[in-house]
């Protein structure tokens, strides 16, 4: 229209009241986008790799591949992990219902790109619309290529696939929204030691100290991960009382946290200054 054009179509051309809408992934976005399909009037299933109580007349199915015959539209909501990484290819495309959608906008090592070229030219899918990829440009301007990406052009040649540049966030008010939880993260990492959303190191949550735990402190050990650190780390703490632990490993870095009770001022310097010295150390923690 904004060329002049005039093209008034109803071919190909579905109303979603109606359809059903399988999500992969039922976490805070995918729940979030249950209850908005419904009031929209579709039916709604889903699958997780836990068993999630439903919202509304949504309802779990046991496997991927139930979900894949039966939806008229896939979306993805899922993180991105050794597990999922081409979650969505050959064989799922092949299971899918012909002639439905896929969309993507979780996270883009989720679906296979050639794989999804394949399904659009056959039309074993009729579309799809995809936010994430693989790699994506670091910057605005003409990078989305086949440098960048081996199938660049083969995907942007495709008039059934919508493409964004990875929009999820992208408005004022989710900008805003992200530097809250960040700012929060950050506290919750300062005041509690937990790094949940974290990026660079494990993700380790435990629940917090209390006013009604007096001389209490919690120890952080950030360290290499390498064998015989806890067994270490344990001999050091075993002559006071540990509450809680937990450890985690990401790569070659691990992080334990443990909340140690009726501990004094000497008791915490001589647990640092013993932390301290252990050769896997890169960080130490004490907060009480």
């Amino acid at each position: 229209m904004h060329r002049g054009t005039w093209n008034k179509v109803s071919a190909k051309c579905w109303e979603i009241r109606g359809k059903t809408l399988g999500i992969v992934g039922y976490g805070h976005i995918g729940s979030q986008l249950s209850v908005l399909a419904e009031a929209m009037g579709m039916t709604v299933i889903y699958y997780d790799v836990v068993t999630l109580m439903a919202i509304g007349t949504a309802r779990q199915v046991p496997t991927l591949e139930d979900l894949l015959a039966e939806a008229d539209f896939v979306t993805l909501h899922v993180p991105e992990t050794p597990e999922t990484k081409n979650m969505i290819s050959n064989d799922q495309f092949e299971k899918m219902k012909t002639g439905s959608y896929l969309i993507n906008a979780s996270r883009g090592t989720v679906v296979d790109i050639p794989a999804l070229i394949k399904a659009s030219r056959s039309g074993k899918i009729a579309g799809a619309a995809l936010d994430v990829f693989p790699n994506e440009p670091a910057a605005n301007g003409d990078y989305f290529t086949n440098d960048l990406n081996q199938w660049g052009e083969d995907l942007r040649g495709l008039n059934n696939i919508i493409l964004t540049p990875h929009i999820g966030g992208s408005t004022e008010e989710a900008q805003r929204a992200i530097g809250v939880e960040v700012a929060d993260a950050l506290v919750r990492y300062i005041n509690q030691g937990v790094t949940t959303g974290s990026v660079n190191v494990p993700e380790v949550t435990m629940r917090s100290l209390t006013l009604d735990e007096p001389n209490h402190a919690r120890v952080i050990y950030i360290h290499r991960n390498v064998p015989g650190v806890l067994r270490k780390v344990n001999e050091i703490l075993a002559e006071h009382n540990v509450d809680k632990q937990i450890s985690d490993s990401k790569g070659d870095l691990a992080y334990l946290m443990a909340d140690v009770s009726d501990v004094k001022q000497d008791d915490i310097k001589n647990i640092r200054d013993s932390l301290d010295s252990l050769s896997s150390r890169i960080l130490t923690r004490i907060l009480y």
